[in-house]
């Protein structure tokens, strides 16, 4: 499981940026008498990093000045005064430091991987803690099988918190520290640490999420009345969560091992583990400085989240413009966070701000993601709706909606255009149609398009000769401290892991699709992985850069559509195979860079994130079968519960995704006046060439910062993303990885992914409590309307 903020997997967005020589400067001066020996492979192994090494006249007491060791710190790196952000800190207040020429986007050491690595991620290791132990399987166990079945649970729920990382983490602490206590001394190696407190965090949450092929399961089930069984259901469900596993060993030279692939989300965990067990010996004040600083912030958000969740839910999305006038049209249309274009709109809920990772994505890459999330809703689509009306789109009862809708502009009813065998009934679709989309919704798919196309163009112009430097790079060449540490101590994954887990799932796949009523080909099987291999690269270079994985499921749906049309069910398995197998490699390549950072056996991450997935996607099997039982009249709409918790929007929406590309086909949705989003294939591979071409003319590191996939993935972040995200995410974004990194290094370096991983962790927290205690109803106020918490409804 990658961890993390709440729903990052889907929502956390950031930037691509080139790869680069990242050698930082040596602790000590090449000439300086301070400069020791080279240490042996074993004193590397278990030695602290140069910057925690005790110069003459350094006393114990010493280490609770907090000053004093900085000063030390900087004493021993005496680079400091030149390259490192104190360094730099010193020189501007002295006047000395005048080259400012790069603005926002200068290009120097603070801004590199190995500066922003080297404040969070000890550079030491002991190989004598304890990791793969009887206790890390018995407490991941316990947690993979509470979480699969509450997030099971959950995706059923008409409202519901998500199942965050972090809860897991907190969890597992004291549960680990109570083992000590009361397990027997067999299963009981040693003190819990936090080799084994991560491995069951890892263990348990690889499973504690709802598998994405189970809707496929509760589709067949709600709507389109078929069944796998038992034994097919679990092949389904294992498959698809596994094979995936088995490519990410094709890429662990490219995503993992090169210091630039940072996975900044991972930089958030590793403060985490810190905080709670303790730093260097060394450091011991600033450890308890961090934990105290972790507990104010965790109280201090999970009081504050009581108000948007439950007394004051206009908090999270104050539409400025809709409290000025909600009785004007175009005010509501340009306010709205959830149905307009949320000009002015912003967020003090932090289960939205958190969502993008504003505290530990590079500013960079959230100025990418922003810059196209503001210049198309705020430019260019309130031109095209308000001054052209494109394609009839203010006769839409919402500029954003992703409805479907007839020739009238009324919604469409899906099941009304189908035959008993699911197939399009072309009398009756022709009667009702052709299929509408709101223009905003429809052009999201000629984005879509584009987003995978310049990925790849992206890639190809700006790390070709850093993917091919990776690759044919000896193993005993390789500079990252890190990486030295691990692969010293270790014995990595062997290649048969690799191949086992995918020889295994790929048959089990195959027999599902040759024996089960999924419409899919067993050839298909191979076109899907094969499309996940192509993108795998491109789109792993990007998520490891800036923590934004952008999905296969569109180009899944679209090519399965064009070569199985009236194939609905064909049309889901291809777009789970292919979307899964990509996002499962890349969700063990970022937990490999967490073990890479924490100093974890590669083969004992391996088998408990291989054990958590397993487990969690039989239990999830379980749960989508007993829940469907129980709620079946109120999951398929036959009923409406009149406690409004249950809920099959979820599945529905899978459905509805189904139809377009399954029953009606790409060849009939992109005709007339939807065929011009074809050009987004090709507008989407030429557009990286803009900023490369003026980059290698004029040498303005300016381009070399920009990027396109993330420009146009932030273009079409709504619906899924609402736009109140936008004025506080880019805030909180500049306060931290742009003005706090430069002109607060030590704050920076000391709280800032501490700050974030207790406020994500206080915030989930938070969801579950007032979910379980079920604190979901308020009195009505004017914070908490009856009518329109944004009150961008009239009377609200």
């Amino acid at each position: 499981m990658s961890y993390s903020p709440i729903a990052a997997q889907r929502s956390s967005l950031d930037d691509a940026i080139p790869l680069r020589a990242l050698a930082g400067p040596s602790h000590l001066d090449p000439t300086s008498s301070l400069r020791p020996d080279p240490p042996s492979p074993e004193q590397l192994r278990r030695s602290p990093s140069p910057r925690h090494v005790r110069p003459p006249g350094y006393s114990e007491g010493e280490s609770d000045d907090d000053d004093e060791i900085q000063q030390l710190m900087d004493d021993l790196d005496t680079s400091a005064d030149d390259e490192t952000a104190s360094g730099r800190e010193k020189r501007r207040r002295e006047g000395e430091d005048d080259d400012e020429e790069a603005g926002l986007f200068r290009e120097d050491e603070v801004d590199s991987a190995v500066a922003i690595v080297r404040k969070v991620v000890p550079e030491s290791d002991d190989p004598t803690l304890p990791s793969l132990t009887p206790r890390v399987f018995i407490l991941g166990t316990i947690l993979c099988v509470f979480g699969a079945s509450v997030s099971q649970i959950f995706f059923f729920k008409s409202n519901a918190p998500s199942f965050s990382s972090f809860f897991i983490i907190l969890l597992s602490f004291p549960l680990g520290r109570l083992s000590d206590r009361f397990f027997p001394e067999s299963l009981v190696p040693g003190p819990f640490g936090k080799k084994e407190h991560l491995l069951i965090s890892i263990l348990a949450g690889s499973g504690a999420n709802a598998a994405y092929a189970g809707e496929i399961i509760a589709v067949q089930s709600l709507y389109y009345k078929t069944d796998l069984g038992m034994f097919g259901g679990l092949l389904l469900l294992l498959s698809t969560q596994l094979i995936g596993f088995g490519l990410s060993g094709l890429t662990y030279k490219l995503l993992v091992r090169p210091t630039v692939m940072v996975w900044p989300s991972q930089l958030v965990t590793v403060a985490l583990y810190e905080t709670l067990h303790g730093g260097a010996k060394e450091l011991q004040r600033q450890t308890r400085d961090r934990m105290r600083f972790f507990l104010v912030a965790f109280v201090a958000i999970f009081v504050w989240q009581f108000l948007p969740a439950v007394a004051f839910p206009t908090l999270t999305s104050i539409a400025t413009l809709c409290i000025i006038d909600n009785r004007s049209w175009i005010l509501r249309t340009l306010g709205s966070g959830y149905d307009g274009f949320g000009m002015l709109n912003f967020s003090l809920d932090w289960s939205v701000i958190g969502g993008t990772g504003a505290l530990y994505t590079p500013f960079f890459a959230q100025c990418s993601y922003f810059a196209g999330l503001a210049l198309n809703l705020w430019v260019i689509f309130p031109v095209l709706y308000f001054g052209w009306n494109i394609w009839d789109a203010q006769s839409f009862d919402s500029p954003l909606a992703a409805h479907l809708y007839n020739s009238t502009f009324g919604r469409l009813d899906v099941l009304e255009i189908l035959k008993p065998d699911l197939s399009l009934d072309e009398e009756r679709y022709g009667e009702v149609g052709p299929l509408r989309l709101t223009p905003y919704f429809a052009l999201t798919y000629g984005v879509s398009f584009a987003v995978l196309t310049s990925a790849m163009t992206t890639v190809a112009l700006w790390h070709s000769k850093d993917i091919k430097a990776a690759l044919w790079a000896r193993k005993d060449a390789q500079a990252d401290i890190h990486v030295e540490m691990l692969e010293r101590s270790y014995e990595p994954v062997p290649r048969s892991y690799y191949a086992g887990i995918f020889v295994v799932n790929l048959v089990g796949a195959m027999v599902l699709l040759a024996f089960y009523p999924l419409q899919l080909p067993v050839w298909g099987l191979f076109l899907a992985i094969a499309i996940a291999v192509v993108f795998l690269v491109p789109v792993g270079i990007i998520a490891a850069i800036t923590n934004t994985v952008l999905g296969l499921n569109v180009i899944t749906e679209f090519v399965a559509g064009w070569i199985w049309p009236s194939k609905p069910l064909a049309n889901v398995a291809f777009k789970v195979f292919g979307y899964m197998s990509l996002l499962q490699s890349l969700d063990l390549s970022a937990d490999q860079k967490l073990g890479l950072y924490m100093k974890i056996p590669p083969k004992d991450l391996f088998i408990c994130q291989s054990f958590g997935t397993a487990l969690g996607a039989v239990v999830n099997f379980l749960l989508i079968q007993g829940v469907i039982v129980a709620k079946r009249p109120y999951l398929d709409g036959t009923l409406n519960d009149p406690t409004q918790q249950w809920s099959g929007r979820k599945p529905e929406i899978f459905f509805s995704a189904s139809i377009i590309f399954g029953a009606i086909s790409p060849s009939k949705f992109f005709s007339g006046q939807y065929h011009v989003l074809y050009w987004g294939f090709f507008v989407g591979a030429i557009l990286p060439l803009i900023p490369w071409l003026i980059y290698n003319r004029t040498g303005n590191k300016f381009w070399k910062q920009i990027s396109v996939p993330l420009v146009l993935h932030g273009a079409i972040g709504p619906p899924q993303t609402p736009m109140n995200v936008l004025i506080p995410g880019f805030i909180v974004s500049w306060l931290s990885q742009y003005w706090a990194l430069r002109y607060r290094p030590r704050w920076f370096e000391k709280y800032c992914y501490v700050l974030s991983s207790a406020l994500d962790a206080g915030t989930s927290v938070n969801a579950l409590t007032v979910y379980i205690l079920g604190l979901g109803t308020f009195w009505t106020w004017w914070g908490n309307s009856a009518v329109d918490a944004e009150h961008c409804v009239p009377g609200s």
